[in-house]
């Protein structure tokens, strides 16, 4: 009897904590305030991205970024600090002038890693390339984001 009841305990006990595992792990892990944060941040990360006024890029990137954050687009091009990022961000607008990046899917993540959809296209919406961008994101600011290119055109 008694080990009936102890076995019937134990089985009460690995039932119950598989159940609180399953809730633990289906938790919504951003709530919908915090997400509606990040993408505000996410889109001020764009704004700078396309900003061609040195002045105003500086402004938006020290905004978005924290002071050592790292940028680049892998395996082009990295920069480091709110420096190296302005450089890789005017690199960029000197290369394709008249285009604009843009996020092209919501953005998913949890905790403190994003992802989301980008593309860079012509004035005349001629997609150039895109990709995904993977981010840490701590205290409201980017930490670190690489671009992978799922496809770029050839430019003559």
């Amino acid at each position: 009897m008694k080990r009936y009841i102890m076995l019937s305990c134990l089985l009460i006990i690995a039932i119950a904590t598989f159940i609180t595992g399953l809730q633990a792990q289906t938790k919504q892990m951003v709530p919908p305030s915090s997400m509606t944060k990040i993408e505000e941040l996410v889109d001020r990360y764009f704004i700078s991205l396309n900003e061609p006024d040195d002045k105003k890029r500086r402004e938006l990137i020290k905004e978005v970024w924290s002071d050592k954050g790292k940028f680049g687009v892998v395996p082009f091009i990295e920069g480091d600090g709110l420096v190296g990022i302005d450089e890789v961000t005017k690199g960029g607008i000197t290369k394709f002038p008249g285009c604009t990046v843009r996020r092209t899917s919501k953005v998913d993540g949890a905790g403190n890693y994003y992802r989301w959809n980008f593309t860079l296209s012509t004035a005349d919406g001629r997609p150039l390339s895109s990709g995904v961008d993977f981010a840490v994101i701590v205290d409201g600011k980017l930490q670190s984001v690489m671009g992978f290119l799922d496809f770029v055109v050839e430019i003559k």
